[in-house]
Order: structure tokens, then C-alpha cells, then sequence
């Protein structure tokens, strides 16, 4: 029979065991594994904040933990849920995901859309957009039938327009986008943060689809909204998009402008996942200056990228990858920038996704520049195919406009002509009528 812990360190040390969680895994970021060794042998007497963050990671209570009372307050359940957020937290989604399935079928109603909405944020962890949408949808319903959610009607309603533009469903991202914002003005909250958040995501959308006049009026009126009133995080999400659509329109240096406030704006008020991708976007955009800012924005990307593999998130990850690999063929290292590409299109081989068309455009590109040039084309091709056939119009007709300029000097004319007309179809120019012939006009 096992001895009873009568003191916090024996406890501490009882509940990692049974969590089967090493000491440097309790320990964290927040602590050192040595500090957590020093407590568990009752060698030091930690501070409240630290007895909370421990409670917290090893889904009990401070009062447990400081007088072994109060054990059972929590159920195996919740614990079960507590660890799975843990892993979530630690960029373990695969581990996270195992437990939630259960959970989310399971549990109580209160418990079973706790662990949903975790379970929704471990699949897009793991590059798997459509059953976090299926539980996105799950959780929506749930929210207008009145029933209890982790979060607000409208951050799950913004997360779903977001996560159908990442996956190329832009038509449905902004029909549903639209939707929920004609549901938030009925309600008055026009003006609202999270109204301002959600229009911002939908310009997005406009701008992914290549529908650059809607997004430019939708981004106006964000940007009045949230300069009057909205938080800093909201104005700094306006600026962000609003970004997106300078760049597109051919301002660089105003959509320098813009991302550089919002960062400014974000920086102490939103995740760290979030400001990750705005570094990614800044260093985007900063190598599409004029000059290009290697400098910088090999800065940026090594921030982000930090943040990004803590986190674990597949698609993320191979976002940045896709930009570092654009860093590296733009200082002259295509065969590095090839190999980064194709480590990017990896990860999200499991999913049909604009990203992947993104990273497969930059391989492309990277082994034209290496000397491949027809194995280069043949990828070229490829990714503006997958952009056309998602429906980001604006991206495919850009990359068809280039393959007809690579494809000069090496394949026949026909290819050249080829690309320049999908390039024009992309951008929306309708085909000529046909002209009638003399015998037709005569008379």
C-alpha cells in the first residue's frame, strides 16, 4: 500500500506521476525543471503564483495541492479535458486530439462544447480545416439554440470565415461572412469589436477571392468604424487586412504602413499566435518593397517561425516556410529555397489548400532558378492550376502572367499564348464575340 502525500512536494510529485508528465513537461516555460524538483522534495516553498500555474497544468486545485483537500472537486473528465488543453497549449495537437474525440462525444453538455471547441483548434493545429469546420458548425448550432460555448457566437462565426478562406472556399466564406455581419447589425452591435473583427476577416475573403473593389470598400468603412471606436486590437485587425488590400492594389508602402501599425497596435493585446502571422505578413510584404528588405524580413520570419514551432500548427508552420523559401531565392539560394518549399507542401499534402498552391509556386520558381527550368515550369503550372481552381482569381491570373514570361526562350509559342490567356480568363475579361464573317455583312 502506498504512502499517503502529506506534503505539497509528495503531492506535486504523486499527481505528475500519475499524469505521466516529466518534470521539465510540468515545468514549462514558466519554471525550471530544477525549481520543480526543489518543491517536490519539500526543499522550497513556492510562491502563490507558481502553486497556481502547477494546480493549473495538473488539472487539480491550489486548495489540493496546499492542504490534500478537495481532490475530487474536479471529475476525471474534466481533468481528462484539462491535460488535453495542455497538450493543445504545448503544440502537442495529435496527443490533444486523441483525448478530445471522446470528450466532445461524450461528456455532459457543459463539458462536451469545452472539449469541442478545443477539439476544433487541435484539427487546425493538424492542417485538418474540414472537421474543424464540422465542429466549428457543431458549436454554432449550439450557440443559437442558447445552449453554453467556451467563446461568443461571433468569434466562432469569424473563425469559420477564416478557416473557409485558408481552405479556398472563398464563395462560401463570404456568403456566410455576410450573413453573420447582417446578423450582428440586427442585433446593434455595428461598430462593436467583434463586428469590426469580423468585417476585417471578411475583407480577407474579398481580397483572397481577388474581388479587390469590394474589399477596398469594405476595408474603408472598417477602418472609419474602428478609428471611432474600436479597441486597439480591433483597429489594428482593420489595419492588417486593409494591408492586404493596398499591396494587391500595387501600395507597397501603404500597406507597409498599415501592417507596421497594426503590430504597433497588437502587440500587447493579442495571442502570440496572432502577432506570429502578422510578422509573417510584414515580412511578406517586405519582399515585395522596392527596395526588397532582406534584412527585416528574415527578422520577422525567424520571430514567427519561433512562435510557429512551439505551437505546432501545420499550416502556419507551412506558410512561413513558404515566405523563408521566397527569402532564400530572393539572396540567391534557390537550391535551399527548393528545399524549403517542398518541406512546406509536406505538411499540408493531407489537404487541398490555397497555401499549397502557394508553396508549390515558389518551388517552381526556386528550380527554375537553379537551372531546372522545365521541371520548374511543370510545378509552376501545377500550383496555378491548384490557385485557379480555389478560387483565388487574383493570385492564379499573377502567376499565369509569369509563366508566359518564363516560358519565353523555353517551350513553343503556344504555351507562351496559353498562359497569357489563362492569365487574362483569371482576371475576369470576358472573351471576345466572334466576328462576323464578309458573306455574314453583306447585303
Amino acid at each position: 500500500m502506498s504512502t499517503p502525500a502529506t506534503t505539497l512536494g509528495q503531492r506535486l510529485r504523486a499527481l505528475r506521476a500519475a499524469r505521466g508528465l516529466s518534470q521539465a513537461d510540468l515545468a514549462g516555460a514558466a519554471v525550471s525543471a530544477s525549481y520543480v524538483s526543489l518543491i517536490e522534495s519539500d526543499r522550497r516553498s513556492p510562491e502563490p503564483k507558481v502553486v497556481e500555474l502547477l494546480a493549473e497544468r495538473l488539472g487539480t486545485t491550489v486548495d489540493y495541492l496546499l492542504t490534500g483537500r478537495d481532490r475530487g472537486a474536479l471529475s476525471e473528465r474534466r481533468l481528462r479535458l484539462r491535460f488535453a488543453e495542455l497538450e493543445l497549449a504545448d503544440g502537442r495537437a495529435a496527443d490533444a486530439r486523441e483525448r478530445l474525440v471522446e470528450l466532445a462525444r461524450d461528456a455532459d453538455a457543459e463539458l462536451r462544447t469545452e472539449a469541442l471547441w478545443a477539439l476544433v483548434r487541435a484539427h487546425e493545429a493538424l492542417g485538418e480545416l474540414d472537421s474543424a469546420l464540422d465542429g466549428l458548425e457543431r458549436l454554432i448550432g449550439a450557440a443559437r439554440r442558447g445552449e453554453a460555448v467556451p467563446v461568443g457566437l461571433l468569434p466562432l462565426l469569424m473563425r469559420r470565415c477564416r478557416l473557409l478562406s485558408e481552405a479556398g472556399d472563398f464563395g462560401r466564406s463570404i456568403d456566410l461572412g455576410e450573413q453573420a455581419l447582417e446578423e450582428v447589425r440586427g442585433l446593434g452591435l455595428e461598430g462593436s469589436d467583434d463586428e469590426i473583427r469580423l468585417a476585417s476577416t471578411l475583407v480577407a475573403s474579398y481580397w483572397g477571392r481577388g474581388d479587390l473593389v469590394t474589399a477596398q470598400r469594405l476595408a474603408t468603412r472598417v477602418v472609419e468604424r474602428a478609428e471611432r471606436n474600436g479597441s486597439a486590437r480591433a483597429r489594428g485587425s482593420a489595419y492588417w487586412n486593409a494591408g492586404l488590400v493596398a499591396e494587391a492594389r500595387g501600395d507597397v508602402v501603404l500597406a507597409l504602413g498599415l501592417v507596421e501599425k497594426a503590430l504597433a497596435l497588437m502587440a500587447g493585446e493579442d495571442t502570440e499566435r496572432n502577432l506570429a502571422r502578422l510578422r509573417m505578413t510584414l515580412a511578406w510584404l517586405l519582399l515585395r518593397a522596392e527596395p526588397v528588405d532582406l534584412a527585416r524580413a528574415g527578422h520577422q520570419l525567424d520571430e514567427a517561425y519561433a512562435v510557429f514551432t512551439r505551437t505546432a500548427n501545420a499550416g502556419d508552420l507551412a506558410s512561413c516556410e513558404t515566405e523563408i523559401a521566397r527569402l532564400q531565392l530572393l539572396s540567391g539560394r534557390p537550391a535551399e529555397a527548393a528545399d524549403v518549399a517542398g518541406r512546406a507542401m509536406g505538411r499540408l499534402s493531407a489537404r487541398r489548400s490555397v497555401e499549397h498552391g502557394r508553396a508549390r509556386w515558389v518551388l517552381g520558381l526556386a528550380l527554375v532558378a537553379d537551372g531546372r527550368a522545365a521541371d520548374g515550369l511543370v510545378e509552376c503550372r501545377t500550383a496555378a492550376e491548384e490557385l485557379q481552381a480555389l478560387g483565388a482569381l487574383l493570385e492564379a491570373a499573377q502567376a499565369w502572367r509569369e509563366i508566359a514570361e518564363l516560358s519565353i526562350g523555353h517551350g513553343p509559342a503556344e504555351s507562351v499564348f496559353e498562359a497569357f490567356r489563362k492569365a487574362v480568363d483569371c482576371a475576369g475579361v470576358k472573351a471576345p464575340l466572334p466576328l462576323p464573317n464578309r458573306r455574314q455583312t453583306a447585303g
